[in-house]
């Protein structure tokens, strides 16, 4: 019993030390602060795949940065783990949620193109309630799961960036509304990580034979 308490224990460490190099919050601000551009990017994008397209990009982008960072720059200072039972039984859960975070996501997203809501318009403090629903839970679990508390921090400054933007709607154009929104947060998120990033790196340096 002591043998699997232990375990648990530092499985539950290496979630949180899993977070503390900061890539993540570099790469969310990344993609946010992408977003502020969407206006942009997307009125040479083709109908009807401009809405999303711009955020998928930001997305692969992002996936790419962050193979290249983990495999040349974090993981010869931190090493590779291999997952133990309780690891493993939280990528199954995280999977399953985000999978069922994503069909839902797409639900929503299809369901203005079919008709079927054509009637329904969401505007205003109600939007905003909506769009929070989308992504609290989904940060929330992150950081549960992952032992990730700054994940509370970002899911929170995504939302007031919905909101911003929701808020100056009428009075200023949607270029420079969507840069002083998603643009400024993102910003935040960004230096945020990367102020942890640049910590990380200087805690662990390179061992002498990996720089040989």
């Amino acid at each position: 019993m002591k043998e699997n308490i232990d375990l648990k224990t530092i499985e539950e460490k290496i979630l949180k030390t899993g977070h503390q190099h900061g890539l993540f919050d570099l790469l969310i601000g990344f993609i946010v602060a992408g977003m502020a551009f969407g206006p942009i990017f997307r009125e040479s994008l083709p109908e009807p795949y401009r809405y999303f397209l711009w955020p998928l990009i930001l997305v692969i982008i992002a996936q790419i940065l962050a193979f290249i960072i983990i495999k040349y720059v974090i993981q010869p200072r931190t090493g590779i783990v291999k997952p133990g039972p309780s690891l493993k039984s939280t990528r199954k859960k995280l999977l399953i949620f985000t999978s069922i975070h994503f069909v839902f996501l797409l639900i929503i997203f299809i369901l203005p193109f079919t008709g079927i809501a054509s009637g329904i318009k969401v505007t205003g403090i109600v939007f905003i309630l909506i769009i929070g629903l989308f992504f609290m839970p989904f940060f929330i679990t992150i950081a549960y799961l992952l032992k990730y508390p700054r994940a509370y921090v970002i899911g929170i400054l995504i939302w007031m960036a919905i909101i911003i933007n929701e808020l100056m709607y009428d009075p200023i154009d949607y270029r420079i509304r969507w840069l002083l929104s998603y643009g400024v947060i993102g910003l935040i998120i960004f230096f945020m990580g990367l102020v942890i990033f640049v910590r990380f790196l200087k805690k662990y340096p390179l061992p002498k034979e990996e720089l040989a």
